[in-house]
């Protein structure tokens, strides 16, 4: 099975028991973990910003918390298996990507960790390419004060979100949805972006297209002295979907567990002798 394909309840190995299938829970994730250490990772790599004088050593993470809901997990996966489904397993990877950053104001963090990424809010800051939800490639864009508020405590958010952007286009300021890809059937792109060729800045217009996976808060020193510009070539250590490997092992080992629990049972049937096999075949036989 492809992995897009996995049913919806096949939950990321790394997350906690769901107690609670109604609401969204927020994990703690500890420093120092494993799990930890990757999302901080993420975070860090795309910080430093020379045409800003931006350096990563600018920025504290305070707190790293994991979210759980289920139906935006369900919504998300379903909708990361209908665009998926319309290429084949290796080019399907190129229309995900894990992780993308999403700054916003501490009051409305809570928000998009039940209800998700919503597209009423587009437009607050920025609908340069669309009317839609905005993510960034780079974490240096996300955490502009524009876009990630200080609180009282000069703490910022930002969120690290699964995204299937799919098959994406050039946006238009103020649309309300990608152009067409198709003009026999008049389907549309999954999302547009600011520069086909390099993309910095993803927008998405149908609910289900991500997933906000973990909230990070943060603390920088001092202020950016210009707004972040897009058009920038990647890091060289950036990858679109750092989850791949530790999802396509995760699989591994389950098939691997699931081989050996067939194995188990199958040292447990009873032997039949050859003599016994061959008096049933004589049985059928005559039979």
């Amino acid at each position: 099975m492809p992995w897009w394909a996995a049913n919806t309840d096949a939950l990321p190995t790394y997350w906690n028991p769901i107690m609670n299938r109604l609401n969204a829970e927020k994990f703690p994730v500890a420093p120092g973990s494993e799990e930890y250490t990757r999302v901080e990772k993420a975070f860090m790599l795309t910080l430093d910003d020379p045409s800003r004088d931006l350096k990563r050593t600018q920025f504290t993470i305070q707190s790293v918390e994991r979210i759980q809901n289920m139906d935006l997990w369900n919504s998300y996966v379903a909708k990361r298996k209908s665009i998926c489904g319309r290429k084949s397993p290796k080019d399907a990877q190129r229309l995900v990507r894990n992780w993308l950053f999403h700054g916003c104001s501490g009051v409305v963090t809570d928000k998009i960790v039940q209800q998700g990424f919503n597209r009423s809010f587009c437009g607050k800051n920025a609908t340069m390419y669309g009317k839609g939800v905005y993510f960034a490639r780079d974490a240096s864009y996300s955490t502009y004060p524009l876009y990630s508020q200080r609180d009282a405590n000069d703490v910022q958010s930002i969120f690290l979100a699964r995204v299937v952007v799919g098959e994406y286009c050039r946006g238009v300021k103020d649309a309300l949805t990608p152009a067409e890809r198709d003009a026999t059937t008049h389907a549309l792109y999954d999302s547009t972006v600011d520069d086909p060729q390099n993309p910095n800045i993803f927008v998405t217009y149908k609910d289900g297209q991500a997933y906000p996976e973990y909230l990070v808060k943060f603390k920088q020193d001092g202020n950016p002295s210009s707004h972040p510009t897009t058009n920038k070539p990647a890091h060289p250590d950036y990858r679109p979907d750092v989850l791949f490997s530790l999802e396509a092992e995760a699989k591994r080992r389950a098939a691997a567990e699931a081989e050996r629990k067939c194995q188990a049972e199958a040292s447990k049937a009873p032997a039949i002798s050859e003599e016994a096999a061959a008096e049933e075949m004589t049985r059928t036989v005559n039979g």
